[in-house]
């Protein structure tokens, strides 16, 4: 039995791409600058995931909290189960918590990956290393927390929908399995070959970085939803 349920292509998303918008562009540069950085400065593979994965943690904090003190929203679409859930005070403090502890697994697990990750990459740490983390760890929540208090302010008239708002920030798992998995095979195939695989991993992470950096940057997934929902009726 087919299903009715109308399909989104990937190469649908990536024809919003619009590369004319300087935010786009902007987007683009400040990936292309790590793997600058990485070159002059030396920073390893290992530092630039233990960044990124940093940034992922911030950013799941400021989601549960955002999830948890919501209280009006939408539930369209979200289910547990086979069991429409209910627009609730009771459904937004579970769906946080169960967020707070899946995402946060997941993290735990690339934290333990990475804790191993430079064996295979054969990266060894600037000297400025654990300077460098902690600095762009905090710039990235001190901007993300004035981010987070902005948007608070700000008047929406469509409510949110915390299906949405809950899966939202697994986009940003992607780039990270996929370096991890790849990256391994580099990594081993450079210690077969007694080769320093620091930069091409690097640039392997930042490909897909960018690429869902851009996805997740000019879809409107709510509008898109919208669409959807709309042809299927």
């Amino acid at each position: 039995m087919k299903s009715n349920r109308p399909q989104i292509r990937l190469s649908d998303l990536w024809s919003q791409v619009d590369f004319t918008k300087t935010s786009t562009l902007s987007l683009v540069f400040s990936n292309l600058l790590v793997i600058f950085f990485a070159v002059v400065d030396g920073i390893s593979a290992n530092e630039v995931l233990w960044i990124y994965w940093s940034q992922s943690v911030i950013i799941g904090i400021f989601n549960f909290i955002k999830m948890i003190t919501l209280k009006e929203f939408s539930t369209e679409g979200f289910k547990q189960g086979k069991k429409q859930m209910l627009p609730t005070r009771a459904t937004a403090i579970s769906s946080a918590v169960f967020f707070l502890f899946h995402y946060g697994f997941f993290h735990l697990i690339y934290a333990v990956f990475l804790g191993a990750f430079s064996e295979f990459s054969h990266s060894e740490g600037s000297s400025s290393g654990t300077k460098y983390f902690l600095l762009s760890a905090g710039m990235f929540f001190i901007s993300y927390l004035i981010e987070f208090i902005t948007s608070r302010k700000e008047q929406n008239d469509e409510l949110p929908n915390i299906g949405l708002i809950m899966f939202a920030p697994y986009a940003r798992i992607v780039p990270m399995h996929l370096t991890i998995i790849f990256g391994g095979f580099i990594g081993a195939a450079g210690s077969f070959f007694s080769t320093n695989t620091n930069l091409a991993i690097i640039v392997l992470f930042i490909g897909i970085k960018t690429f869902v950096d851009l996805l997740t940057h000019s879809v409107d997934f709510q509008k898109l939803k919208n669409q959807t929902t709309t042809i299927a009726d």
